[in-house]
């Protein structure tokens, strides 16, 4: 059962000037569980606390309300009172009556009065409901984390660590400096700014009670004083930090500049990169903005930038290398891909897309595509069947190839090629281009079995006892139809059975007068 003492202090006239006491203390007396009522002129001098305590015990009270001034100025005065009666400190509820009623309302004493009665009426029911709370002693982690890595974090970090604490000092940039880095002088003595500060960002990359993390940033932060938990996303540099001395052989052979932000835009830096020369950790990183809407539209996504940017610097074998890391018909391509990509390009906006097909096919013309060397494969001992060897096919077969798998293609036809033998005129998609990319997936290992139908001359069980896995790409050799009366009798001819036909050798009775209907 609780029994409630209420205290109300006059605070001099700040409060008893305004509100009226002997009515506050009358309506207390009636409140449910109030066992003791009380009044002082200041309820936070010694007499004032002295009666506080000789009435809890007298009056064997398990409950305090005090009406006075604000909680932030005595709460901790008032619970130390209680607690030196053996009351626990959280048994105690103030009443804000100064700043909430007499300060505020000192025109209007009745109502200033009847909402002190209230005030007084809710931390009774709140402390009525109370429970004792009791302090825990908690481990302390006895280490620290330091977001920012400019001068006040670099001089932070050094000071704590020179102290005998770990510390973690995390920056978001690829290296620790912030704007001072980027100044020349220092006010007021106008000493050199890299001067100062170089000497402490080294000691702060050697210093054994120092984990630096650059390039990273602070995800979530959870827990309490001496128990935090930080989530902290380190961002890729796209370079093996194990491995870069920082030499800067890298920066020569990029062929992508852009303004350097470090220089505000005054200069210009690759996309390989450290801000400046006295960077730490000099470690060079790749910048990689967000994907460009060209190769979000291709449909293998290629490194469109990536080989525009070195067929731009002349390195014309690396634009091909880098365009056959996602595809595997460039030359094909170079001359049939309908390219999305130039439709997504943004210098549209300006004049005109830029030539991104045409400059595929360049590149790929100023490489003999014979000449080039077949990679060193690791044979898994794997055996992978494909039936159809058109683009699909082939490119499944190669890439296949080169994660090591056995592939073996079964075409149906007397060449391979599909739709881009058959379905394509040789004016558009030349024999030899089409052989080319074909003839270089064959030296990768492919085997192509051509004359092979699978259902006639191969039943579909003996690939399914032999391979591990089929892949089934035999294409859309159907034409569309126009859904009319008449389109079946002799002498209508289909476009890709005629293209077929034409592009097989076989001779085709066209006869004198020809209608074309579609173009």
């Amino acid at each position: 059962m609780a029994r409630i003492g209420v205290f109300v202090c006059h605070c001099g006239t700040n409060i008893a000037g305004t509100v009226n006491i002997p009515k506050v203390l009358e309506a207390a007396k009636g409140m449910p569980m109030v066992t003791f009522v009380d009044d002082n002129l200041y309820t936070c001098s010694d007499p004032g606390q002295a009666s506080i305590r000789e009435a809890i015990i007298e009056n064997r009270l398990n409950r305090v309300v005090i009406g006075s001034c604000s909680p932030r100025m005595h709460e901790n005065t008032f619970r130390k009172t209680v607690a030196s009666t053996g009351l626990n400190p959280y048994l105690l509820e103030m009443a804000n009556l100064r700043e909430h009623c007499s300060w505020v309302h000192g025109d209007d004493k009745e109502g200033a009065t009847d909402k002190t009665i209230e005030l007084i009426r809710m931390a009774v029911a709140k402390v009525a409901r109370h429970e004792a709370l009791f302090p825990k002693q908690i481990g302390l982690t006895k280490r620290a984390l330091i977001v920012g890595g400019g001068i006040a974090g670099i001089q932070a970090a050094l000071d704590i660590a020179n102290a005998g604490y770990e510390v973690v000092l995390v920056e978001r940039e690829p290296t620790i400096g912030g704007r001072m880095a980027q100044l020349d002088k220092t006010f007021p003595t106008l000493d050199c700014s890299s001067c100062i500060l170089t000497p402490k960002m080294v000691e702060v990359a050697q210093h054994p009670n120092i984990t630096l993390l650059s390039y990273a940033e602070v995800q979530e932060v959870k827990g309490f004083v001496g128990n935090f938990e930080v989530k902290i996303r380190k961002k890729a540099r796209y370079v093996d930090e194990a491995k870069c001395t920082g030499c800067g052989e890298c920066v020569k052979a990029c062929p992508v500049e852009i303004d350097s932000e470090f220089d505000v835009g005054l200069g210009k830096r690759k996309a390989i990169y450290i801000p400046f020369p006295q960077a730490v950790p000099a470690k060079y990183v790749i910048d990689k903005k967000e994907t460009p809407p060209c190769k979000v539209a291709c449909p293998i996504h290629m490194d469109i930038q990536g080989y525009l940017a070195l067929i731009a610097n002349g390195k014309f074998k690396e634009a091909y290398a880098l365009i056959r890391r996602t595809n595997p018909l460039p030359a094909i391509c170079g001359r049939v891909c309908y390219h999305p990509c130039e439709e997504a390009c943004k210098r549209g906006y300006i004049d005109q897309p830029l030539a991104i097909n045409s400059l595929k096919r360049f590149a790929t013309e100023q490489i003999d595509i014979e000449e080039i060397e077949t990679p060193q494969i690791a044979k898994n001992g794997k055996r992978v069947a494909i039936i159809g060897s058109g683009p699909a096919g082939l490119a499944a077969a190669h890439d296949l190839s080169l994660s090591g798998y056995e592939v073996t293609i079964f075409e149906a036809l007397s060449e391979a090629g599909g739709m881009l033998r058959v379905g394509i005129p040789e004016y558009r998609l030349p024999r030899d281009i089409l052989n080319g990319d074909i003839q270089y997936i064959e030296k990768l290992g492919v085997e192509i079995k051509t004359n092979t139908m699978i259902g006639e001359q191969v039943k579909f069980e003996d690939p399914r006892s032999s391979y591990q896995a089929i892949f089934v790409a035999i294409g859309a050799h159907e034409s569309m139809r126009l859904g009319v009366p008449g389109e079946e009798v002799l002498g209508v001819i289909h476009g890709v059975d005629f293209l077929r036909a034409v592009n097989l050798g076989q001779k085709v009775e066209i006869g004198g007068r020809v209608a074309v209907i579609g173009g």
